[in-house]
């Protein structure tokens, strides 16, 4: 989707990945290749062990992809159409609607927890949204079951993209071959080799960036 204007940046965090962790294979597509290139995206998705998509509404895109991702067992989708997020499972936690209601997104408590975040105003409620994202993790690794170690996963691995930038996202490719079993533990690169040993990178949700100055006014 939008995330077209992203591509050099997931070509660059999958080929770290690649270096980092030879086991792990990153295929990186943008809607257009499903236009352009629908056998090599048909073919990767069916031999795929995790879908990560964000930011697809196109119509005929989303239900290209829908009849093509339900065998993949690990599914990431963030802010895209409903019927594509209602996709997301990761173990137990997932965002199927309820029978009857045919509104896909966020878990109920994870809504609960942001309606109390700020005023009315939008401004306030996006900054409890964004503390929310950096202890949510935290949080929920005291809470015991998978259940909530799988909404922890998803809650991390929405924390690294909704930061972006290129070591947000190597670690969260990182993360997500980690919790999802695809690699065993002890082969993924120590955190003293990964960017920013691992941590999420916390780029602010305003501000001026100049390309002369390091940082952000």
């Amino acid at each position: 989707g939008f995330e077209q204007f992203n591509v050099g940046l997931y070509r660059e965090a999958a080929e770290r990945v690649r270096r980092l962790c030879g086991d792990v294979q990153v295929s990186v597509f943008t809607d257009r290749d499903i236009e352009e290139r629908p056998e090599e995206v048909s073919a990767a998705l069916e031999s795929a062990s995790v879908f990560f998509g964000s930011l697809l509404f196109d119509f005929d895109q989303v239900t290209w992809l829908n009849q093509r991702v339900q065998s993949i067992p690990n599914r990431f989708v963030f802010e895209s159409a409903l019927e594509l997020m209602s996709n997301t499972k990761i173990g137990s936690f997932n965002m199927q609607p309820k029978p009857g209601n045919q509104a896909a997104g966020p878990p109920p408590a994870v809504k609960a927890l942001l309606a109390r975040f700020g005023s009315n105003k939008e401004e306030d409620r996006l900054a409890g949204y964004l503390n929310f994202l950096k202890v949510g993790p935290a949080l929920l690794d005291l809470v015991p079951g998978e259940k909530a170690k799988d909404l922890n996963t998803w809650l991390t691995v929405y924390s690294y993209w909704n930061q972006g930038g290129v070591d947000n996202v190597v670690n969260m490719f990182l993360k997500i071959a980690d919790r999802c079993d695809l690699i065993a533990s002890e082969a993924l690169p120590k955190p003293q080799e990964r960017p920013n040993l691992g941590q999420v990178v916390d780029n602010p949700p305003q501000g001026v960036y100049h390309p002369d100055h390091i940082g952000y006014f």
